[in-house]
């Protein structure tokens, strides 16, 4: 079987205690032909140095400010020489198999687009077996133990493998969400364009979760939630957008009159909010929801012309995809 050439695309900001790690094992891989390209959000912490010191091989893209996740990956993608794109957190120690064991499901089936390895926490318990997204829009992260190939409804970021052909058909990752949920929203799209998404569990990376946007919990708070309610908006059909954004206010909105209600007669709340355990982001602030929505309602042109994009382009329906699981209330 021929071994297409795969561009390893790391975006870094100020990861350089993470990058030694990342690198050393990258290169211990198996699968030969593929170059590396990292792109770095102006570290100050000597990130560059370190790589063009010790890893001369490593393409270095240096840019002018930190500008997130989703646009590094995307300039990344512009130079990439390879025929698959292969998106790697700094954060991510990876086997020696991983890239051909999803190099492998790629080249076998046409129709599958994007894969994602199985990520492990360090002590090897799973940190994602992909993610999913209910019928509300609302993305949550699987952690089932898993042993074969299976369908997702997205791929994280954290190590994910796409043909370039189309990455570059679905315009890559949509720029104003900076960071969080580009890769959902990526995955969402190719599945409305009939492109399917696997996790391949044979693809072992270990993954520090959280490592690179730990210190900047309030920026991830807004940049999810508005990412969030621009996927509903985009992604879905009319109807369904408006349902699901409905839904999605009267349930915080219910979770906030519960929490003041709370704290009027108890003096407290310990209130936990079911709807977004488990999911790849937590129950916003009142100051988070209102920036959100201002920045909605900023850039609806931005978001109608998207909307129309995606849906004049629509293969498969939002119904055709509950009947097959990739949207669905279930917990998988």
């Amino acid at each position: 079987m021929p071994t297409p050439k795969i561009s390893v695309i790391i975006v870094n900001y100020n990861g350089k205690k993470l990058l030694e790690k990342c690198l050393e094992s990258l290169f211990k891989s198996n699968y030969k032909d593929f170059e590396v390209i990292l792109v770095d959000n102006n570290s100050t912490d000597g990130s560059l140095e370190f790589v063009t010191k010790n890893y001369s091989k490593v393409i270095v893209i240096k840019l002018d400010s930190n500008k997130g996740f989703a646009e590094p990956n995307n300039i990344g993608s512009k130079i990439a020489k390879g025929d698959y794109l292969l998106f790697l957190n700094n954060d991510t120690v990876p086997t020696t198999n991983f890239i051909s064991e999803m190099a492998i499901v790629l080249e076998k089936d046409r129709k599958i687009a994007i894969c994602q390895s199985l990520l492990l926490k360090p002590d090897g318990s799973i940190d994602s077996s992909g993610d999913f997204i209910d019928k509300m829009g609302i993305v949550y992260n699987s952690k089932t133990k898993i042993n074969q190939i299976k369908e997702i409804s997205s791929a994280r970021a954290a190590s994910m493998l796409i043909r370039k052909k189309i990455f570059d058909t679905l315009g890559g990752f949509d720029e104003k969400f900076f960071f969080s949920f580009e890769d959902v929203d990526l995955g969402w799209r190719a599945w409305i364009l009939g492109y399917k998404t696997v996790v391949v569990p044979n693809s072992i990376v270990y993954h520090s979760a959280g490592e690179t946007v730990s210190k900047l919990k309030s920026d991830a708070a807004f940049h999810g939630l508005k990412n969030q309610l621009s996927m509903k908006i985009t992604n879905f059909e009319p109807r369904f957008a408006l349902k699901s954004l409905l839904l999605f206010f009267f349930v915080y909105g219910s979770r906030e009159i519960k929490i003041w209600f709370d704290y009027k007669m108890k003096g407290h709340t310990n209130m936990k909010s079911t709807k977004y355990e488990d999911t790849t982001a937590q129950a916003p602030s009142i100051k988070i929801v209102i920036k959100s929505i201002s920045w909605i309602f900023r850039n609806f042109s931005y978001l109608r012309r998207k909307h129309n994009q995606v849906n004049g382009n629509r293969i498969l329906s939002t119904k055709s995809l509950e009947e097959i699981k990739i949207i669905s209330n279930d917990r998988h």
